[in-house]
């Protein structure tokens, strides 16, 4: 799709926005084209912040995306943001950081009835920065849905970490030092108790209450862990390769499945 983006704005000098066409009406500045079998809107975006981008972005996708429908829920819960459809995406600008966290899509799924991811792209300036960054959300979303476990509010910091699994889990050695062999057989509550702890900062007491666990099954889980790898997650250190060896395979099983 980029691409094709790329051909028409050398082809016509114009910066554009170009996604499938759903049957919903078009605007003046849209035309449809036809391009493999595939109707097309291509739309010529005029002097628009996508121009020269100013301001803390955030990506919402949604598997079919209504984007009238999100538009108008997002103009009603935040003030002074500039709304627009890219790249399959619907983006919101806004010169302030919002109040937009991990509650949000589930306000919104309330409206839509569709799952919804928001990728937070943070303060951006220029236009190539910010499809730099798209472009990485573009390799990693799929991942990113497919993992049954993931947050659906997604920071930068979430999409480094995302990275890193899907390069370890692609590269050959890499993957040979991550015991993949044993890590297949452990229980999946065992996995994700300790991917929570790393995540609740090692931390017993906010773990077991993000998992609703009793403190000694808690230390139990750890110490089956502890047992089956040899990594003691309350050692920085074990922790971090515990993190990676097990998003990586997660990332491996996602690949697959995607």
């Amino acid at each position: 799709m980029q691409s094709l983006i790329e051909f028409f704005e050398k082809e016509t000098n114009k910066k554009i926005n170009l996604f499938k066409y759903n049957n919903e009406k078009i605007n003046s500045n849209q035309n449809l084209i036809e391009f493999n079998n595939t109707t097309y809107v291509i739309e010529f975006l005029k002097d628009s912040i996508l121009n020269h981008v100013n301001g803390h972005c955030y990506l919402f996708n949604q598997q079919n995306l209504d984007f009238d429908s999100l538009k108008k829920i997002l103009y009603n819960l935040y003030e002074d943001v500039q709304i627009y459809k890219y790249n399959n995406y619907l983006l919101l600008v806004s010169n302030n950081i919002l109040d937009i966290d991990n509650s949000t899509p589930t306000i919104i799924e309330a409206e839509t009835y569709s799952k919804t991811y928001i990728i937070y792209l943070e303060k951006i300036t220029t236009i190539y920065n910010l499809d730099l960054k798209i472009n990485i959300v573009n390799e990693l979303i799929n991942i990113i849905i497919n993992n049954n476990n993931a947050s659906q509010f997604i920071t930068l910091n979430d999409l480094i970490i995302y990275k890193v699994a899907s390069i370890t889990s692609d590269n050959q050695q890499l993957s040979s030092l991550i015991k993949l062999d044993i890590i297949k057989n452990i229980d999946e509550n065992l996995l994700t108790t300790g991917i929570n702890f790393i995540e609740n900062g090692l931390n017993i007491s906010k773990t077991s209450s993000a998992l609703f666990l009793h403190r000694n099954t808690l230390i139990y889980r750890l110490e089956k862990i502890k047992e089956y790898l040899n990594l003691d997650l309350k050692n920085f250190k074990d922790a971090f390769i515990f993190y990676l060896s097990v998003k990586s395979f997660l990332s491996s099983i996602n690949n697959c499945n995607s």
